[in-house]
């Protein structure tokens, strides 16, 4: 049989393995999905301080790095380290404060990734306070005795001459949307509050008293840790969420992007969206969000010591790779 006889026959069995081909699921398809790790996220609450996480979920940049996330609300910074020291949880945000306070106290949890590295939190105080000297003798309140929101206060405060502590009477509550009702209601005179939320207060008439993160000098405000455990078994889930997470900070500093990802934080936090584009002239104005989630060492040398003149540190104080990983953040590049 020759070449020509037998090419009807070559054409429908080339056919059919096409259409046999088509039929089989792809590697993008459901069969993917099935072959991605799930990671239990915790985020402490839905603000601007995880708003890379927040574009990089809706843009679909996690399961784009292998990885499929489901998110858990913890409320608050220090529960978030509690639960993913506890391993009821993967990883999680925080401040670092909070994450250093954690590990020193023998919790199995690392930072791994750099988020907000410039905190973009106000101090506002209410209609009938113009100044931070007015809060003497006040009621203000911040995330908590240990929260990196009262370190902030207290470098604020001794600027403008206060004692921190001695001056005001402190009030705590670990979530901005609390701090906000506080505020609103009439509790407190003053609290420190994160955007967009804040813009809501400036449009209400309440008091702008200034940014407070400068008074620390460099200090990253919002960090990602994990599991130590989880990760040593889960390495590629680790660097996936870090490639997910810097492709979201990257395709938020796009000003091509501007509105959409405004859109998503201000349907994540139920504000309007024009505070949320406000959000995003101020985040992108002080680079608030690491483009590669990497820290010095000098600055974790910096946090170790703001937290050991706290007194938050037991001696001998750990060392610096105790608290962060740097392994992850250099295998995503």
């Amino acid at each position: 049989m020759n070449y020509l006889s037998r090419l009807p026959r070559l054409l429908c069995a080339i056919t059919g393995a096409t259409v046999l081909l088509a039929a089989l699921p792809t590697m993008t398809g459901p069969a993917a999905a099935q072959q991605r790790p799930t990671v239990v996220v915790g985020f402490l609450g839905i603000t601007s301080t995880v708003w890379p996480a927040l574009v990089a979920r809706d843009k679909k940049f996690f399961e784009d790095a292998g990885i499929t996330i489901d998110i858990v609300t913890t409320g608050a910074s220090s529960r978030s380290a509690q639960q993913v020291a506890a391993g009821v949880i993967n990883m999680g945000s925080s401040s670092i404060v909070d994450t250093f306070r954690a590990v020193d106290g023998g919790g199995e949890l690392k930072v791994f990734l750099n988020s907000q590295a410039v905190g973009t939190h106000s101090l506002i105080g209410g209609k009938n306070i113009k100044t931070i000297q007015d809060l003497k003798g006040k009621r203000v309140m911040t995330g908590g005795q240990k929260d990196i929101t009262n370190l902030w206060w207290n470098a604020t405060a001794r600027h403008f001459g206060l004692d921190p502590s001695k001056d005001v009477e402190l009030l705590f509550s670990g979530s901005t949307a609390n701090r906000l009702a506080a505020l609103m209601a009439g509790g407190v005179e003053a609290s420190v509050i994160s955007p967009p939320q804040s813009f809501k207060a400036f449009e209400d008439g309440y008091t702008d008293l200034g940014p407070v993160a400068p008074y620390m000098g460099e200090f990253p405000m919002m960090v990602w840790h994990v599991n130590t455990r989880w990760a040593q078994a889960n390495p590629a889930a680790v660097t996936g969420f870090v490639k997910a997470h810097n492709r979201a900070a990257a395709y938020m500093a796009d000003p091509a992007n501007r509105r959409e990802t405004s859109d998503i934080l201000a349907k994540a936090t139920n504000s309007g969206v024009e505070d949320a584009l406000k959000t995003w002239d101020l985040t992108q104005k002080v680079g608030a969000y690491s483009p590669t989630g990497e820290i010095a060492p000098a600055v974790i040398q910096r946090v170790i010591e703001v937290l050991v003149a706290d007194g938050d540190l037991k001696s001998p104080v750990k060392p610096a790779e105790a608290f962060y990983d740097d392994r992850f953040v250099k295998s995503a590049r």
